[in-house]
């Protein structure tokens, strides 16, 4: 039995119950930067009281700016109201609500899926996106969200097959010329992934994220300068568009320019700090600069925000190899693999840390499996003929066969290349070509940096000394060489 007193408490709580619910509610509309949100209408964009572009409803975005009840996009220049927007869990609750109201509601059906697709819950989104196609197989927007969930789980045949027939459908829908721009890239196509994102651009110049998709392909092609081009004109769209530093990092990166690639991975980041590319790009120049454990931290977080994203394993496993935690190296490479069964990298840089490690033939395993799927990559020849000419265990060392590989990727690289040049000597020295390995390294040290000559000055001693080199189990190849006798 309750008392008057009670009672009225309680009444005030019941209302205050009421009266705060949208407020409650509200807080998780209302995103912060960096979040990962859902559009949950059709909306103009504003700029200064000017419609400058459109958002979509079912569209999932990343947050980049925020000013009270005003949200920007990634990939949209403007703002729209936070009310306009929701977190993915509740995006799903909102959709679910409407398919509960209409179990026809084809449109709900293929939003839910997409937020599944952000969730990496494939399963259910393909089952959203089939269900919505089941009730209406004419709509393109549901073949291309299809399209881009076979895709995400690496079925790229199937996904360019779907984003096919929506193009069919809509042969001016700009976003299916996009995706299967994506699947093209994916498919390691540019020049096909190059006119679908020409096509999508003829069709709507107004997505930022476009252009720099066209430029990462361009890049891909080796075409450095329409790459800075396109990335240049994201920014121009958006100067908050992460993405477009990070491209414009990767080129300074390429080029050599540490420092100017610093500043544009540490400008992405800044603007967004949940980026995980930005964050990957940044911790890499770290390592590259000699900040192991800074750049270790940068790929960690790179890896918590998108735990698919392979390549942040593998350079963290880079890192790792450095400092001799061969183990966490063995861990972060092997998930890289997992994650890419198609990339010889992973096989290789494993392949390394079980080098340091001491298990010889895992080693020469790894090795074999990245040159039959990459027979022509200078990095994994490299890493092979290093493996051959360094071996302790003669088991496992072959001179002829490490001299072929070293000179098939000094070839690859026009012979510009000091580490591969230190390989080559290193080769010729275990075959006892000592006049030779005293020739490439001669070459490597001229070529290498201040900081990475004394390595080809430790390694000229012991040829001059006519020795040939033996890593030291337990230590990565620079530190076996810099403590060698």
């Amino acid at each position: 039995m309750c008392t008057p007193k009670i009672a009225f408490i309680r009444l005030v709580a019941i209302c205050l119950g009421f009266l705060l619910s949208p407020f409650f509610e509200r807080s998780n509309v209302a995103q912060e930067v960096g979040d990962r949100v859902v559009v949950t209408a059709n909306f103009d964009m504003l700029l200064k009281d000017k419609k400058v572009a459109k958002v979509f409803e079912g569209n999932v975005h990343t947050v980049t700016a925020s000013q009270g009840k005003w949200r920007m996009l990634n990939d949209k220049k403007g703002w729209l109201p936070a009310e306009y927007i929701m977190n993915l869990d509740m995006g799903i609750k909102h959709f679910s609500k409407r398919i509960a109201e209409n179990e026809n509601d084809y449109i709900a059906y293929a939003h839910r899926g997409m937020i599944y697709h952000e969730k990496e819950a494939y399963a259910r989104a393909f089952g959203d996106l089939n269900q919505s196609l089941n009730l209406n197989d004419k709509n393109p927007v549901s073949w291309m969200n299809r399209g881009m969930v076979l895709k995400a789980q690496g079925k790229f045949q199937l996904a360019a097959r779907d984003m096919a027939k929506s193009i069919e459908l809509n042969p001016k829908l700009a976003n299916g010329h996009f995706n299967i721009g994506l699947v093209f890239y994916a498919l390691n196509d540019h020049q096909q992934a190059i006119k679908a994102f020409n096509r999508a651009i003829e069709l709507d110049e107004t997505h930022p994220l476009w252009f720099v998709s066209r430029g990462s392909a361009k890049l891909a092609n080796s075409d450095a300068d329409g790459a800075r081009e396109d990335y240049e004109l994201a920014i121009k769209l958006n100067k908050r568009l992460a993405d477009a530093y990070v491209g414009l990092s990767n080129l300074s990166l390429i080029k050599g320019d540490l420092d100017q690639a610093f500043k544009y991975a540490n400008e992405a980041v800044e603007i967004q700090p949940s980026n995980a590319m930005g964050l990957n790009s940044r911790g890499w120049i770290l390592f590259k600069q000699g900040n192991t454990d800074d750049a270790i931290l940068d790929l960690s977080r790179a890896i918590r925000r998108a735990p698919q994203l392979s390549i942040a394993y593998g350079n963290r496993g880079v890192c790792y190899v450095s400092k001799n935690e061969f183990d966490k190296a063995i861990n972060d490479h092997t998930r890289h693999h997992e994650i890419a069964p198609g990339s010889p990298f992973a096989l290789a840089n494993r392949a390394v840390a079980w080098l340091g490690k001491g298990d010889f033939a895992k080693a020469k395993k790894d090795f074999e499996a990245a040159e039959k799927i990459a027979p022509d990559l200078d990095e994994t020849l490299n890493g092979f003929a290093w493996f051959l000419a360094t071996c302790p265990t003669a088991d496992f060392r072959d001179g002829k066969m490490a001299i072929e590989k070293a000179t098939a990727a000094c070839e690859s690289s026009k012979y510009k290349d000091w580490s591969q040049l230190n390989t080559l000597a290193a080769a010729h020295a275990e075959s006892g070509n000592f006049d030779q390995a005293l020739k490439w390294i001669e070459k490597a040290l001229e070529l290498a940096p201040e900081n990475k000559k004394p390595l080809c000055k430790k390694l000229m001693k012991k040829f001059q000394a006519k020795q040939a080199f033996r890593i030291v189990v337990g230590k990565n190849s620079e530190q076996s060489i810099l403590q060698s006798n």
